[in-house]
């Protein structure tokens, strides 16, 4: 019985982790659009400020998947290994 619920609980896990990469993916194009219209002008202005302020916005968010990135680094070779249904394979000793 046991490891059905271990099996049960790493399909809700899945669904959860699902779920979450689709808002990640929202919420990212939503600040993606939030942050190129903070950079570009909002009064007609000539095409190269415009492309300056994309060119601001790309960086700023650059930096941004940069520094949440960061986040992952910690992360271990087996996390996820459940839930995933990767097996983890040891080489040597």
């Amino acid at each position: 019985m046991p490891t059905q619920m271990k099996k049960k609980q790493a399909s809700s896990a899945s669904s959860i982790a699902s779920t979450m990469q689709q808002l990640s993916v929202s919420f990212g194009v939503a600040l993606a659009g939030l942050t190129t219209a903070i950079f570009i002008p909002r009064t007609y202005v000539r095409g190269e400020r415009v492309i300056h302020g994309i060119h601001d916005a790309f960086l700023l968010l650059a930096v941004l998947t940069v520094v949440s990135g960061l986040v992952f680094a910690g992360l271990k070779t087996g996390d996820g290994g459940d839930v995933s249904q990767q097996k983890v394979t040891h080489h040597g000793g």
